[in-house]
């Protein structure tokens, strides 16, 4: 299991307390306990049954709560990018923004910053990219949150940037999806498909050279 599991369930569990309220005691002991069987077995491999199992509690106790494994989940990930990926994200953006003297440097601080939130709550973001093709609930979700903070974060900074800087004229949103993407990608590869020693700096330098290339102006 991963080694920040405890401290991620401590931050779900505080995400779901400021969205939903108090939770009782066997409700909380569900969402640990499917929290840790996602980390360990994956969404589509854990069973409500093996969720009240380890929770010591009856299976009608997870549909009382939460209806489906389905809404179990989304009632986890909801707040967490809700409540702790977004407006880490937005803070962050500014603070870099003030910091950063061009456009690499900017994206490249907002790309490490993001690896080591996906590290902090890897059970969670793992869960949401295996499932983020098939769960149509969970890509409006994702939309709906972290879309506005990305135009947001693309039009505020990044269009500053392309002014001062040697860049062609590409829509910032694009440019900030582009990057993202490459990220996404990379995150997978270093967890899931090849896990290992990876060198992040230097990784996310040769996506950001990738990037650059195209959009520099000769």
């Amino acid at each position: 299991m991963d080694k920040n599991i405890d401290t991620a369930i401590d931050a779900i569990l505080d995400a779901i307390l400021a969205e939903e309220g108090r939770m009782s005691p066997k409700k909380r002991l569900v969402v640990i306990s499917a929290v840790q069987c996602f980390a360990e077995h994956g969404y589509a491999a854990t069973s409500t049954r093996m969720i009240s199992d380890r929770a010591g509690v009856a299976e009608a106790t997870i549909f009382r709560h939460f209806g489906t494994k389905k809404a179990l989940m989304m009632r986890i990930a909801e707040p967490v990018v809700k409540r702790l990926l977004t407006p880490a994200a937005s803070a962050q953006a500014v603070v870099f923004q003030e910091k950063s003297a061009d456009f690499r440097e900017f994206v490249r601080a907002i790309m490490l910053s993001r690896l080591a939130f996906a590290d902090n709550y890897a059970p969670l973001v793992r869960i949401i990219l295996q499932e983020y093709m098939v769960n149509t609930d969970l890509r409006e979700m994702l939309k709906n949150h972290v879309g506005g903070v990305l135009e947001k974060m693309a039009d505020e900074a990044l269009r500053s940037f392309q002014t001062t800087g040697n860049m062609r004229d590409i829509p910032p949103k694009q440019l900030l999806q582009w990057c993202m993407s490459l990220l996404a990608d990379y995150y997978m590869k270093r967890t899931i498909l090849a896990p290992g020693d990876w060198d992040d700096e230097a990784e996310v330098d040769a996506m950001l050279d990738l990037v650059w290339n195209g959009i520099k102006l000769e």
